[in-house]
């Protein structure tokens, strides 16, 4: 069974104080056999969305920037990135996408290129869980012109079924 093992929300920095306001979009990554990545417009009811839950089945080597191209084109809606999604996606219309199918490489490649170069005043806020694969690809981060606030899993306490008890890792002290 898969399990979900990061999230981000997509809405607008606060102008004076951290965190994340306005949340439009929540974005899951779904693990294990087949990783899935699944945007949906929030559900708070304050926002009015036509949108339709999107899936990827990313590319393993780009995870997390395959995720970032989502947002660019369905979140940001970018003119440029979706003109060039429509021209470079065999199938540009789907909801359902597998980027190993559906795009060739060096296209996909070009994507990611202009996702890096948008601006917006959007902010992201990621949550990575104990185990997610894309724990190792935060460094590109750095090349994105947004806000982005990344949150790390620093304790599990979780019930074992081999040892009947409860099993500790990491520390809620700093």
């Amino acid at each position: 069974m898969a399990t979900f093992t990061s999230q981000i929300l997509i809405g607008q920095k606060h102008s004076y104080d951290s965190g994340i306001i306005n949340i439009s979009h929540t974005l899951y990554l779904s693990e294990k056999s087949r990783p899935a990545w699944i945007l949906s417009p929030a559900s708070d009811g304050s926002h009015d969305y036509s949108q339709q839950k999107m899936t990827w089945i990313p590319t393993l080597e780009n995870m997390l920037e395959d995720a970032l191209v989502m947002i660019g084109l369905y979140v940001l809606k970018d003119k440029e990135l979706i003109n060039m999604a429509n021209q470079f996606f065999h199938h540009p219309n789907k909801d359902f996408i597998e980027l190993y199918h559906d795009i060739d490489p060096k296209d996909l490649e070009q994507l990611y290129i202009r996702a890096r170069k948008i601006e917006s005043s959007h902010k992201i806020i990621l949550s990575v869980f104990q185990g997610s694969s894309i724990v190792r690809q935060l460094p590109v981060l750095k090349h994105y012109q947004n806000d982005i606030e990344v949150c790390k899993s620093i304790y599990t306490k979780e019930f074992s079924l081999w040892s009947r008890q409860f099993e500790e890792f990491g520390d809620l002290v700093e």
